[in-house]
């Protein structure tokens, strides 16, 4: 025992607690509030900052017309004042993303975080893989990138759920500001684990509430059990944080009697007029409880108003009530998981800063025009720079590990003395190389390759494949441009992108198998042409200038259902413009920023296709250089620039 009569060891002596009586005379104290949670693969290394760097994508400028009144928050600082900086949507793995947030001087900045994360063990994913085409739907075969982190989440049950949630919380708890509080959406599968989870991450007595989201029109027939219609929202507090309760409309009107305060009986009683008659006051709504009976938007009458297509989307009045509870205007709100961007799309009409991530590319594109179509503030849309080696690097495995992974996965044998290249196995002598991992190919480095490919290994190859991540904004044009005036023979080059999904392989000891192989889709880049830009109208120094998309083509298209094919290529042959899910312009590009200050956007339910042609008025007296970015129904994107000179 130490001088207060405590035992010093705990761990000393495994004893029964008769064994402790007859050793000592009494039981050994015990310690307060030490449950917790293990299991086998609980991360025992908890997560700092990284400092990763964000490339801005995109700057979007929501409503054309008025963009010039708009301003973006400046987001360069040296003293790292985050209220100075701009919303933001970035595209990457949470873990990293709330890293690198940390290492930009958001630790204790943000006043609340509400997360959805994927917490049903099924082929439920936050994402829908139906897309329509014209007033026909079709059902594309998602990539692996889009449920990698649900498989990879599910793979070990709840073991690996945990894995990846507890490094994520502790994060959270970081990027809390002191009255800040977290609400996290969680079903009968995860929330019991969790709940324990977070007493041990916030503090038992940090818990504020257990919301019970309450959806009664979830019909799920003859069921032997009873009907499960109900989600939890647990919500915890960092240090001060409260929760203000909202107010919602009753059914209808009621007349009660005006309770106050009588300081003289030291109680609430009813009211009285002056002549000692009770008064009575008509109310019409009620502070909710923690029972919130609202319907999906999936399948109740909100449907038609704000369902996207997500088969989890969440009704925005969960959140609107989640944001004024814990919130006020300019309070910045955070999203980790934000799906269909409902958090952003809330926090923007109620006059919040917001960030939002995700790793899935289809959440961010439905959030993008989302935000768009609601006209909201200016945003910009981040990705984290070097995302690919970043990922790379998490798995331990270095660049030619990588090369030679990638090429077998899309069934070619590496080539030992060339770095990157290979030959495919099923297609002769076709020659594959590798683009570098954490930069666009360029259309000058193509044509290199292809011009090196005709003399390689001494015999020369007629056809190169191209695998790359990414590919610059003008490749196509460009490519096309040098090709015509290059004088020395060239291979014929196709050109591929690496989908996301080999990652889920990069340490995987199955990766020559042609099994696996033939699982990995590298699809053709899709091919986008302009016009050139026209001048319509002039107008002292203003001059009105139009450009229009002339062609979409995507030559490898992801079905479930092979039979549809022909149908899609039907409609695709009628107008090319049925394929286009969302367009945008930056009239004045600048070579390293894209500014988008015009976006056209598909209506999903009424099937007809966006308009191909735009018009902005520019000043004369320069020279422009007008760029485009377009993405596809099934999530592909192309870019093209065009210039116009009216010096």
């Amino acid at each position: 025992m130490d001088s207060e009569g405590n035992y010093e060891t705990p761990q000393e002596e495994a004893l029964t607690v008769q064994e402790q009586r007859t050793k000592y005379g009494e039981e050994k104290p015990k310690a307060k509030d030490t449950a917790r949670l293990i299991w086998a693969s609980k991360p025992k290394k908890e997560p700092n900052a990284k400092e990763l760097d964000f490339q801005t994508a995109e700057i979007v400028y929501p409503n054309a017309a008025d963009a010039q009144n708009k301003k973006l928050s400046s987001f360069t600082s040296n003293t790292k004042d985050v209220s100075q900086q701009p919303n933001r949507l970035i595209w990457g793995d949470n873990l990293l993303v709330m890293q690198a947030l940390l290492a930009q001087g958001y630790e204790g900045q943000i006043d609340l975080i509400y997360i959805d994360p994927p917490f049903n063990t099924g082929e439920n994913f936050n994402f829908s893989n139906e897309v329509k085409i014209g007033f026909s739907s079709f059902e594309k075969e998602l990539p692996i990138s889009e449920r990698l982190a649900y498989t990879d989440t599910w793979k070990r049950g709840i073991d690996s759920f945990l894995d990846m949630l507890y490094p994520r919380l502790q994060l959270i708890y970081k990027l809390l500001s002191n009255d800040g509080t977290l609400w996290i959406h969680l079903d009968e599968h995860t929330g019991h684990y969790v709940r324990v989870l977070l007493d041990e991450i916030f503090g038992y007595e940090h818990f504020l509430n257990e919301i019970i989201w309450h959806y009664p029109d979830n019909f799920q027939g003859n069921v032997n059990r009873y009907a499960n219609n109900h989600n939890v929202i647990f919500v915890y507090k960092k240090s001060e944080g409260i929760i203000k309760r909202v107010e919602i409309p009753l059914d209808k009107p009621v007349m009660r009697d005006l309770r106050v305060w009588d300081k003289n009986l030291g109680k609430i009683v009813a009211k009285r007029d002056e002549k000692d008659q009770i008064i009575y006051k008509e109310y019409t709504t009620k502070f909710a409880d923690d029972v919130w009976q609202i319907g999906q938007s999936s399948v109740s009458k909100v449907k038609s108003k704000e369902h996207l297509g997500y088969p989890t989307q969440k009704p925005e009045e969960i959140l609107r009530r989640v944001i004024e509870s814990s919130s006020k205007e300019g309070n910045i709100i955070a999203d980790f998981f934000c799906g269909s961007g409902t958090t952003a799309a809330v926090a923007e009409k109620l006059g919040r800063r917001w960030i939002s991530a995700d790793l899935s590319k289809t959440a961010i594109q439905v959030t993008r025009s989302r935000l768009v179509k609601q006209g909201a503030k200016p945003f910009i849309i981040e990705n984290l720079g070097n995302y690919q080696r970043q990922l790379i690097y998490a798995k331990e495995v270095n660049l030619k590990q990588m090369y030679d992974i990638v090429l077998k996965l899309y069934g070619a044998a590496p080539l030992e003395e060339w770095k990157g290249f290979g030959i495919s196995k099923d297609e002769g002598r076709v020659l594959v190389f590798v683009c570098e991992p954490d930069r666009p190919m360029t259309a000058r480095k193509a044509v290199e390759l292809a011009r090196a490919a005709r003399t390689m290994d001494g015999k020369g190859y007629r056809h190169l494949v191209i695998l790359a991540w990414d590919y610059e904004l003008d490749f196509d044009d460009t490519f096309n441009r040098i090709s015509k005036t290059s004088r020395i023979d060239m291979a014929e080059v196709e050109f591929k992108v690496i989908p996301s999904d080999v990652y889920r392989y990069l340490r995987s000891t199955k990766v020559g198998d042609t099994e696996l192989a033939n699982k990995i889709e590298f699809y053709q880049k899709p091919y986008l042409r302009l016009s050139e830009p026209q001048i319509v109208t002039r107008t002292g120094d203003d001059v009105r200038v139009k450009i229009k998309i002339e062609q979409y083509v995507v030559k490898d298209i992801p079905l479930k259902d092979e039979s549809k094919r022909p149908e899609i290529e039907k409609l695709m042959s009628k107008n090319f413009a049925y394929l286009i899910d969302y367009w945008t312009i930056d009239w004045e590009y600048d070579g390293e920023t894209f500014r988008s200050r015009w976006q056209a956007i598909r209506d999903r339910k009424s099937g007809e296709p966006v308009p191909v042609s735009a018009d902005a008025t520019l000043r004369k007296g320069q020279k422009y250089t007008i760029a485009i970015r377009a993405v596809d129904v099934f999530g592909n994107d192309a870019s093209m620039t065009k210039e116009i000179d009216l010096r």
